[in-house]
């Protein structure tokens, strides 16, 4: 019953994980080497103190939960906070879909990051579809962006076909992508009407009321 509990909860944990959203390589690689030290670590100090293996075993398996709760929270939504700062510039994009966004004021825009490697994306890609289709009759200008060659996206976008209909852009080079604090992807910010980021975070955890609220000029509330 033990075991059941600590493997069933780590299941849990790492499929949050891949739902929340994709790590650069490099902190994945981290997360790695973290929780094999932690292990180690743990394992020597156990046996230290003949502790029995069901013991050494648990703490293990504790430290690989909370590492991936710790990480799962960095990837997707963005990293440091810009809300409140000139949004950074739009300019020098290559779009592969859609009309070119005018960073014009008095118009709210919502910037996502995203890539085709990333399953979380996928997901999320549908619910930013409906938010365009909702929002942009209403005056809200959207662009996906991701640092894939439009070779590469192409071919991605019309697998999706009807639920990948917004503006893309390519950005290789990171001559936009680099302006944003993004951590992880699916990650989504809302420009506000006076040419500020008023909103930041997972594009499937609080979005539509961001937009909502930048529409009507308000501050939206971050979850």
């Amino acid at each position: 019953f033990f075991f059941k509990n600590w493997i069933e909860s780590t299941k849990l944990e790492l499929t949050k994980f891949s739902v929340e959203g994709c790590l650069p390589s490099k902190m994945v690689q981290m997360q790695s080497m973290v929780s094999m030290g932690a292990m180690f670590l743990i394992s020597r100090i156990c046996a230290h103190y003949n502790q029995p293996f069901w013991v050494t075993f648990g703490c293990q398996i504790a430290v690989i939960v909370v590492l991936t709760q710790l990480m799962g929270r960095m990837g997707g939504g963005g990293g440091k906070s810009i809300v409140g700062e000139d949004a950074p510039s739009l300019e020098g994009l290559t779009y592969v879909q859609g009309s070119p966004v005018k960073e014009n004021k008095g118009r709210v825009i919502v910037v996502e990051f995203w890539a085709t490697w990333c399953p979380p994306c996928k997901t999320s890609i549908p619910h930013i579809d409906s938010a365009f289709k909702t929002y942009h009759p209403q005056g809200v200008d959207f662009v996906g962006i991701t640092k894939e060659t439009s070779a590469v996206v192409l071919p991605f976008i019309s697998t999706m076909k009807e639920k990948f209909t917004y503006p893309v852009a390519s950005d290789p080079k990171g001559t936009v992508s680099n302006g944003y604090p993004v951590s992880g992807i699916p990650a989504a910010f809302v420009i506000g009407k006076e040419g500020k980021v008023v909103w930041q975070g997972h594009p499937m955890s609080g979005l539509e009321a961001a937009i909502e609220a930048a529409l009507k000029g308000e501050i939206p509330k971050l979850e």
